[in-house]
């Protein structure tokens, strides 16, 4: 997609391309209440609740021009922060508050990231090429989702492995969801495995989507919602039945389960406001 940058040097230009941004971003928030979703906005944090096939998600639409999403897993000095409430405590004791949170893609035995594990632009786990073998992992295609100087990506792990990019934030994870406006060709339609998912979709290189469900559902449909319902050319699965998300905005905060990576947006505290008990 062809993308016009303004120059830098003009500080006009810079300002009413922020405006142009932030209208875009009203327009997508009246355009959602036009057709009924229910959604709520923190800052450049847009949740909306659908309903697809009967089955109600829960959706956050990230705009990575207005805000940083970043991955955790453990604290500097080693600990590993487990959930949603170890990573918002840390937080508060860094003077930031956690705005939004989803576990990131699957982990070991040894609760270890299985895949990829990119923090910060640290390399904490190699990509994985793991090939055979049983999970939702291990069914090809799988994928990496990640952000660089050019925004935010998702592509098969042969592709990413064969592109040399140097991202600043990285999770591999699988299966794909939706590859280039397809469905991952292995989903069927009348699965009946169901679980709560969670998974990770890109509109645009500035505009993501995490999305979960709010009830059980297969593979194909949680796909489908994706493609059909989002407009995600791209969208990778994150995982199953242990899937949280913790959502300020919504009063939606969980401590969720023993999770290993944590994809997150955060925010500096202002001053005056006061921490969990």
């Amino acid at each position: 997609m062809l993308q016009i940058r303004p120059a830098a040097t003009d500080p006009r230009v810079r300002a009413m391309t922020r405006l142009a941004r932030r209208a875009c971003l009203v327009l997508v928030v009246l355009s959602l209440v036009a057709s009924g979703e229910e959604v709520t906005r923190d800052g450049g944090v847009v949740f909306q609740n659908s309903t697809f096939r009967e089955v109600p998600f829960t959706v956050a639409w990230i705009d990575l021009e207005q805000e940083d999403l970043e991955l955790f897993w453990k604290r500097p000095d080693g600990e590993a922060l487990h959930h949603f409430h170890g990573l918002r405590d840390w937080l508060l004791s860094q003077g930031r508050e956690l705005v939004l949170a989803t576990n990131a893609g699957i982990y070991a035995e040894d609760r270890t990231p299985l895949g990829l594990h990119v923090e910060r632009g640290q390399e904490l786990r190699p990509l994985n090429p793991h090939k055979g073998g049983r999970g939702n992992f291990a069914l090809k295609p799988n994928g990496v989702f990640y952000i660089d100087d050019a925004g935010a990506h998702i592509r098969t792990t042969e592709d990413y492995a064969a592109s040399g990019v140097k991202p600043s934030l990285a999770v591999q994870s699988g299966p794909m969801l939706v590859i280039e406006n397809a469905l991952h060709p292995k989903f069927e339609a009348d699965s009946t495995s169901v679980y709560v998912r969670n998974g990770i979709g890109v509109q645009t290189g500035k505009r993501i989507a995490i999305v979960i469900s709010d009830w059980p559902v297969n593979l194909h449909t949680f796909a489908s919602f994706f493609k059909d319902e989002l407009g995600c050319p791209d969208a990778l699965y994150l995982d199953g039945s242990l899937s949280g998300l913790y959502a300020a905005a919504l009063d939606r905060t969980p401590a969720g389960a023993e999770y290993v990576g944590m994809l997150a947006v955060t925010r500096a505290r202002k001053a005056g406001e006061e921490g969990h008990e």
